[in-house]
């Protein structure tokens, strides 16, 4: 999942390139004090939020979400706020040695109430309160309950654009999802509560 990450920051930095080269390097780089603030709207046909559940290193499953709607405001890289929505209805399970109707059977089953209910619990809202160390504070609304998270992304804005990548994982212990608790007849069996994820989100100056 890494790769996804590198790919996406090694992407964005050329189309920064081809944007404006060094004069783009440079006004990503300007000081929050001498950089107006401006509102970016998410490309929602880009954007996507790649995630990874296993039980162990050898036995897992990848795919993605994308994304509903979502606004920041930001001063160059620093001083970020804003929401950003999840759509859940647009799970994908990808794994490259399943045939599509065991995807299908997957999904339907992480779609469940055992696990995201998103018949009831359709979207994840992410507020963004700042960006301080290379982590966005975050306040994550999963199944309709708060989880702080201040995630590690790199921030990247040439003016127009505004990409937000990283690889993170969290951890959705505390929500109590049955299907994530521990089996303890089979413990070999019990899904990792900590999801893997890498996020490429992109958004355009308004």
């Amino acid at each position: 999942m890494k790769k996804v990450f590198v790919i996406a920051v090694l992407t964005f930095s050329v189309i920064l390139t081809s944007c404006g080269g060094d004069k783009a390097s440079s006004n990503a780089t300007v000081s929050a004090e001498a950089t107006p603030s401006a509102k970016f709207g998410i490309d929602t046909s880009t954007s996507v939020l790649k995630w990874k559940g296993s039980k162990s290193e050898e036995d897992f499953h990848v795919g993605s979400l994308k994304f509903k709607s979502g606004e920041l405001t930001a001063q160059g890289t620093e001083n970020i706020t804003g929401e950003f929505v999840v759509d859940m209805s647009s799970m994908k399970v990808e794994d490259e040695k399943m045939k599509q109707e065991e995807r299908d059977m997957l999904k339907g089953h992480l779609a469940d109430v055992e696990f995201f209910n998103t018949e009831k619990f359709n979207e994840v809202k992410v507020k963004v309160n700042g960006y301080k160390d290379g982590k966005l504070s975050s306040v994550l609304t999963v199944l309709g309950k708060e989880m702080k998270q201040d995630i590690p992304v790199k921030v990247l804005n040439d003016g127009s654009k505004l990409a937000i990548v990283g690889a993170f994982d969290i951890d959705f212990k505390e929500l109590g999802i049955e299907g994530l608790a521990l089996n303890e007849k089979k413990p070999d069996d019990t899904i990792k509560s900590v999801i893997n994820f890498d996020l490429n989100l992109v958004l355009n100056k308004q």
